[in-house]
């Protein structure tokens, strides 16, 4: 298979938007890009709503994420801005399991996963679900966290609290 044909897959809730997630993004269009003729392919699963309160050990934290379609709508802005350095092409897919399209779509050549260990069991989850289904496994990329100014990962809840900007300056 060439690197044109490759088709990249990742997810989350991407809420807010910060250096992490972005380093997720890159890693993915990085992986389906190329150099020469052909384009690869982004596919971004988007955490529906009700899949990030089923998901959540706490459901009311979901609320903290915001309406499925603003959260949409920013992405939407990100990955405007973050394809454009790239030869590939991007949709975003709203994921109402959590296992998304990843599980069956026989097209799909490899996963972006973050480091944290849920996610990584998660990747490696669905690579079962897919030989138990015939598919062949996905490459697993996995780039390093983003640490914030104190050296502590940049994540949402961080964000959240007040304690971090989306690019891992300290707030006061």
């Amino acid at each position: 298979m060439s690197r044109a044909d490759r088709t990249v897959i990742l997810g989350g809730t991407f809420t807010p938007i910060h250096n992490g997630h972005r380093a997720l993004l890159h890693e993915a269009f990085q992986t389906a890009s190329h150099d020469g003729p052909g384009d690869g392919h982004v596919v971004v699963g988007l955490t529906s709503t009700a899949l990030a309160k089923r998901t959540r050990s706490d459901p009311s934290h979901a609320d903290l994420l915001g309406p499925f379609e603003k959260r949409r709508a920013a992405l939407d802005a990100e990955l405007d801005e973050t394809a454009a350095a790239y030869t590939a092409t991007c949709e975003i897919v709203e994921l109402t399991d959590t296992s998304g399209p990843a599980a069956t779509r026989a097209d799909v050549d490899a996963l972006v996963a973050s480091p944290e260990a849920k996610a990584q069991y998660r990747a490696h989850e669905l690579n079962r679900e897919r030989r138990e289904s015939g598919l062949r496994p996905l490459e697993i990329h996995t780039p390093p966290f983003v640490v914030a100014e104190d050296g502590e990962r940049i994540s949402s809840t961080r964000i959240r609290n007040g304690e971090i900007d989306e690019h891992g300056r300290l707030l006061d």
